[in-house]
């Protein structure tokens, strides 16, 4: 019988396997221990076997005008510490990023995060950009045809496709047809989708709907959703089907009001939430069972906005995370993470994790996603400039 006098007498694959299961962390250290290590994490085998074992997470983009420079768009990626005698998310300074590398000047937002690729916009100086984190790699999208200019808006959306393996990102130009100042205001919306690694965007034409450049979009099985913002709309959801490029009203939300004034749309245990603080009296949580299916909307979480709770009021509220323990993880306007407890109909803030103690929390706004960190190298994209950060 023979047997392995070191782990690298193993077969390459079954190393991968004992790889992928380690934490992020401790897997980008491995790169460092030996030059067959580091080829094997550089492999499209290891990045995709990680990527169906890597739990999410979550990803804070800080920002602020009233904190230090150096504090300023920072990314960290913290983790869900969810055991039975506690839940905390855990920061680690190694899984912190700076965006700033990739722009001079800019004010950058999240447009979405898939399979562990990021992307988000500099909208002072209109670049896109798709990077991950993980890797310490980004491109630079080329500039699509349509730049934002009052009183015209701009609303994007990134997503994946696992039929034919594409991450596409789409923008829906709504051209104002008339100047919102001298009454209502209708607009074209037109649509083009650009393809990582083709290096070029393309026109998909006419785009229907009515859309809040305010609110995110959600990706979920092969189609990227956005609550529709249209007041006379038979439908709440829009999609967009990544893989034939086409838009459809999805689902009517039943008992949802018209409109998008403080609603949001989410995941809540991988499935698709609407959060409603459109009410004077409750904050409601639907959630859709299944997928597809509007008859499935349940109200999920009801929050009866009394006493204390009267702070949650009219602002919008996104829920991240439902702990092992039955609270809820949400983020309040962008400026509050807090923890309900329905038991107690509490609520507690929860200190957002970070280097700079000094920062006081007032001055600073997040945006939150949840996020999967994966070895995905964007290298493997044909037509792309690869830079490092």
């Amino acid at each position: 019988m023979d047997f392995c006098s070191s782990i690298n007498d193993l077969p390459a694959s079954i190393i991968s396997d004992i790889l992928s299961r380690l934490p992020t962390k401790t897997i980008i250290g491995c790169k460092s221990i030996c030059k067959s290590w580091r080829n094997l994490l550089l492999e499209p085998y290891f990045a995709n076997l990680h990527l169906s074992r890597s739990p999410t997470s979550l990803i804070i983009h800080q920002k602020g005008s009233y904190i230090p420079e150096s504090d300023s768009d920072i990314v960290n990626l913290l983790e869900f510490q969810d055991e039975s005698d506690g839940q905390n998310l855990r920061y680690d300074p190694v899984m912190k990023f700076d965006l700033r590398i990739c722009y001079p000047d800019g004010q950058i937002l999240l447009v979405g995060s898939v399979n562990g690729l990021l992307c988000f916009c500099d909208y002072t100086n209109e670049c896109l950009f798709i990077c991950n984190p993980t890797v310490r790699q980004y491109v630079t999208v080329p500039e699509p045809k349509h730049k934002t200019r009052y009183p015209s808006m701009i609303v994007y959306g990134f997503g994946f496709s696992s039929i034919s393996g594409q991450y596409k990102l789409v923008q829906i130009y709504q051209k104002a047809l008339s100047d919102p100042a001298l009454g209502n205001c209708s607009y074209e919306n037109l649509g083009e989708v650009y393809t990582l690694g083709t290096g070029k965007w393309r026109s998909i034409g006419t785009v229907p709907f009515g859309y809040d450049l305010r609110l995110y979009s959600v990706t979920l099985n092969g189609n990227i959703h956005w609550l529709i913002c249209d007041m006379e709309c038979p439908y709440s959801i829009c999609a967009f089907d990544i893989e034939n490029e086409s838009f459809r009203g999805f689902s009517y939300v039943p008992g949802l009001s018209r409109g998008t004034l403080y609603k949001s749309l989410g995941l809540l245990e991988g499935r698709l939430c609407v959060c409603d603080n459109s009410s004077n009296s409750d904050l409601v949580i639907r959630v859709m069972k299944e997928y597809g299916v509007s008859e499935s909307w349940t109200k999920e979480i009801v929050i009866r906005l009394e006493s204390d709770l009267t702070c949650l009021l009219y602002a919008q509220v996104t829920p991240i995370k439902v702990w092992r323990n039955g609270d809820i993880l949400m983020l309040w306007r962008d400026d509050f993470l807090c923890s309900y407890n329905p038991e107690r109909n509490s609520l507690e803030q929860v200190v957002v994790p970070r280097e700079s103690a000094h920062i006081v929390d007032r001055f600073i706004i997040y945006e939150m996603m949840l996020h999967v960190a994966s070895f995905c190298s964007l290298k493997d994209f044909a037509m792309e400039k690869v830079d490092m950060f």
